[in-house]
C-alpha cells in the first residue's frame, strides 16, 4: 500500500467525507500539517502502472478541490510510502507552500492560445522588401559581401516579424491583463502559434475576464484564439525562491 498525493490545500480539516473520489474509486483524505494539508488516497500497485485515464482522475481530484479550497497541484505520480515521510516533505517545504497559498488564495488560472498564419505575416514583410531585394540581386559586389548583405535582408525580415508579433501580443495583453493578478506570456512559440498565454485571474473577476476575452476574439483580426480554464494555478506555483 502506498499514498498518492494530489494538492496541497490551505486547510487541515477532513475533506469529503468519501464523497471525492480519486484513482481506482479510491477515497481521498487530508493529512493535515500545522495549517493546511496534502490531500492523497491510498493506492494499491506501482506508479508504472498509471494511465491516461489515471492522470485524468488526479486533475479531475484537484479541479473538484479547488472549488473549496486554494490548491497547490502536485506532479501526477507522486507516491510516498507512509504518512511519515508525507509529513517531513510537508515540513522541509512549509515555507514555500505557506508563500503560495497566500499568494493564490481566490485565484484561478485561465489559458490564451493566439494563432495566427506566420507564413503569411512572412510573406507580406518580403513583399514590403522587395526593393531592397531587388537591389540585391542586381549589385555586382564581391560573393562575400552579398553573403553578408543577404544575411542582413533575412535578419531584417525577421526582426520585423518579431515587431509585428509584438505589437499583436501586445494588443490582445491589453484587453485581459486588467483583470490578471499575474501573468505569463509565451511568444511565438512556433510558425503559426503567436501566443501561448496564462494568466491568475481572481475568482471574483473571472466574469469580467471572461468578457474581455469574448471583446477580443471578434476584434476584426485573421487569428484564431482558443480558451481555457478556470484551472487550478499550476503555472504560478513558486518553489525555492
Amino acid at each position: 500500500m502506498k499514498i498518492y498525493s494530489y494538492c496541497i490545500i490551505d486547510s487541515k480539516e477532513r475533506i469529503g467525507d468519501g464523497h471525492i473520489r480519486g484513482l481506482n474509486g479510491a477515497p481521498v483524505y487530508n493529512i493535515p500539517y500545522r495549517d493546511m494539508g496534502i490531500v492523497v488516497n491510498n493506492l494499491n500497485g506501482d506508479i508504472k502502472d498509471l494511465t491516461k485515464s489515471h492522470l485524468l482522475e488526479h486533475e479531475n481530484v484537484v479541479e473538484m478541490l479547488m472549488k473549496n479550497f486554494t490548491v497547490l497541484p502536485l506532479r501526477s505520480g507522486a507516491l510516498f510510502n507512509r504518512e511519515e515521510e508525507v509529513l517531513h516533505v510537508m515540513e522541509k517545504f512549509y515555507g514555500d507552500f505557506r508563500s503560495n497559498l497566500d499568494r493564490l488564495i481566490n485565484k484561478v488560472e485561465f489559458g490564451i492560445k493566439i494563432i495566427w498564419s506566420g507564413d503569411n505575416i512572412r510573406g507580406e514583410i518580403l513583399k514590403d522588401h522587395a526593393s531592397s531585394s531587388h537591389f540585391l540581386a542586381a549589385t555586382k559586389d564581391s560573393p562575400g559581401k552579398m553573403f553578408i548583405m543577404g544575411k542582413f535582408e533575412k535578419y531584417k525580415i525577421e526582426r520585423a516579424l518579431k515587431e509585428k508579433a509584438e505589437i499583436c501580443i501586445a494588443f490582445a495583453d491589453n484587453f485581459l491583463n486588467r483583470f490578471a493578478f499575474e501573468k505569463k506570456l509565451e511568444k511565438l512559440i512556433s510558425t503559426n502559434l503567436l501566443l501561448n498565454a496564462f494568466y491568475l485571474v481572481d475568482k471574483e473577476r473571472q466574469r469580467d475576464f471572461k468578457e474581455a476575452f469574448e471583446l477580443l476574439r471578434i476584434a476584426p483580426d485573421n487569428f484564431k484564439y482558443l480558451f481555457s480554464g478556470p484551472w487550478p494555478p499550476y503555472n504560478f506555483i513558486r518553489m525555492g525562491e
